[in-house]
Parts: structure tokens; sequence; C-alpha cells
């Protein structure tokens, strides 16, 4: 599904009910989707617990939602991109 479409659904409820019954019909696949292969680039096996404040996790998930993205996906990402630039200004 193209981010477009989830938020034109995120507008049209009914399209959002009729997608859903879809997929759980086991009808997931389109003629335009094609099969790519992932490469895992690392093991992700460390699991965090953070906590935040109500109003902290929904900028969170605007944000995520925004970019087409989980909020723990968001929240990785920045802590990825922070580790780099430490690692950064330490060399």
């Amino acid at each position: 599904m193209e981010k477009g479409e989830m938020r034109r659904m995120e507008r049209e409820p009914d399209e959002l009910e009729k997608e859903i019954a879809r997929l759980e019909q086991g009808d997931a696949w389109r003629e335009e989707d094609e099969v790519v292969q992932v490469e895992v680039k690392e093991l992700l096996d460390k699991v965090i617990p953070v906590r935040l404040s109500s109003e902290k996790w929904e900028a969170l998930r605007k944000e995520a939602r925004e970019l087409g993205i989980g909020p723990t996906t968001l929240a990785r990402m920045w802590i990825l991109e922070r580790l780099r630039q430490q690692a950064k200004a330490r060399t």
C-alpha cells in the first residue's frame, strides 16, 4: 500500500474498512506488487524499554506517521543517528 493510499484511507473510513476486509480474506497481493529480496545487515536482538510521557509518545507517533514509518523505527533511527554522530566526533 502506497503512503498516499494510507493518507486517503485515513480520510475515507469506508475505504479503510474495504481494505481491511480484503486483507483479512487473504487477498494481500495486487497485480502491480513485486517480490523483492531484503538483506538484513545486522541482527537486532536487543530491546530497550523507553519511558515517554503521553505527549512525547504522540509527538513521536505523529512524526513517524508523516514519514510513513512506525514510531519505534523512528526512535531507533534517531538513536543510531546520534551514536554515529558521537562516534564521528571522537575520531
